[in-house]
């Protein structure tokens, strides 16, 4: 019996030795990489109005903004820092493609981005990736718009408000699913109502489901980096740390609903396009969130565990069946000290078939002449209306 506890114990420790080396992450360059060669900067646009690059552009959302964006009259530069990744979508696509790292790399984005206009930043997870592509495009001048969802990478953006605007840029986080649909839809029941107080905002991401995964390997990522930080929510206008997660029972349509509270980015962005002080958001539960899950994500070997077998073992993203057939549906409700309210839902196509447009319309906008200089919301500069521009979306009030 010693003997057989002694071989489980030594496999044991063999087992996570083993998952500690394979998870660790790459090394950081220690000195940046040599510049890029003139006839590398050569190629790129000379006139860099109307000009966009997509950074991150191989990954499933970035893959499908670029296949996307010829519908909205862009032809964007495709980057990214796997050239054997990015040159074969880059070749089918028939754009113009540049490899290009983040890390340590500030003087060459610097000298790539002064050709674009903007830089549609779909590479996450945002907790690492923002702050070196936010530093860049402050020096070259191009407009930023990025998919995060991370509370702390918003705030860290808004922190910075002052410096994009003495650049003379706009920096739009967040222009995907779900903060293009809640952010307009929270801006137009806010304006319902006279001095809102409260906002409620539930998402029922399986309204019209769908066989197939329901996010891509980033999302995933950037999920963990999220479960890993303190739980925050915005109370009297500001973020406090709470100790547990809201859940609420009702009767919806006579089935019982579970509704479980979410550190969403709208208690950043709907706060910045409404001025509302007290913001919830909840997600209608789909079966149980392992519990062992949120355990391991609360260290980082934790996350790096769960990275690996999320690159390693799950689907890139939704398969094309999902898209086409998988629809949300999001109610937003807002009350004030009077006892009035006002709610409103919106039906939106599957989150990333959304996303692919929602990044592109604001992109349009943008290299149309239509922005505003500094840290910048959906809601706030493009009003209520532009998620309806999405194909597939509709807004009913309740």
């Amino acid at each position: 019996m010693r003997t057989f506890f002694g071989i489980l114990i030594t496999l044991l420790i063999i087992v996570g030795v083993a998952l500690y080396v394979v998870t660790l992450p790459e090394p950081q360059p220690t000195s940046p990489p040599p510049p890029l060669s003139a006839e590398v900067l050569e190629k790129l646009p000379s006139d860099r109005e109307g000009q966009v690059l997509i950074y991150g552009a191989y990954g499933f959302t970035g893959a499908g903004i670029s296949r996307l964006a010829a519908d909205y009259g862009i032809t964007p530069v495709l980057a990214g820092r796997n050239e054997a990744k990015l040159k074969p979508l880059a070749d089918a696509l028939g754009y113009d493609y540049i490899v290009l790292s983040l890390e340590n790399n500030h003087d060459n984005l610097v000298n790539v981005l002064k050709h674009f206009e903007i830089v549609l930043h779909i590479a996450g997870p945002y907790t690492f990736t923002a702050k070196p592509m936010l530093d860049a495009v402050v020096e070259a001048g191009t407009h930023y718009v990025d998919l995060t969802g991370e509370n702390h990478v918003i705030q860290d953006e808004l922190d910075r408000d002052q410096e994009f605007k003495n650049a003379n840029i706009m920096v739009m986080p967040a222009v995907g699913y779900d903060v293009v649909p809640t952010d307009c839809l929270n801006v137009y029941v806010a304006e319902k109502i006279e001095n809102p107080t409260n906002l409620m905002v539930v998402l029922n991401g399986n309204y019209t489901a769908a066989e197939g995964a329901e996010a891509s390997r980033g999302t995933m990522k950037s999920g963990l980096e999220m479960l890993g930080r303190p739980l925050l929510m915005r109370e009297n206008g500001e973020m406090v740390e709470v100790s547990s997660l809201k859940v609420i029972q009702r009767e919806e349509n006579g089935q019982t609903q579970t509704l479980v509270q979410i550190p969403w980015a709208d208690m950043m962005t709907s706060y910045i396009s409404t001025g509302i002080p007290n913001i919830e958001v909840f997600q209608i539960q789909q079966g149980e969130f392992p519990g062992w899950i949120l355990r391991l994500a609360q260290s980082d070997f934790g996350r790096r565990i769960l990275g690996w077998l999320i690159d390693k073992y799950l689907p890139e993203g939704p398969p094309p069946g999902a898209q086409e057939k998988r629809q949300t549906r999001i109610v937003s409700t807002v009350t004030n000290d009077a006892g009035d309210s006002a709610s409103a839902a919106m039906i939106t196509p599957e989150a990333y078939l959304l996303t692919f447009h929602s990044t592109l319309i604001v992109a349009k906008r943008v290299i149309d002449g239509h922005w505003e200089p500094g840290f910048q919301t959906v809601g706030k500069v493009y009003g209520p209306e532009l998620a309806l521009e999405v194909p597939g979306v509709s807004r009913s009030d309740l």
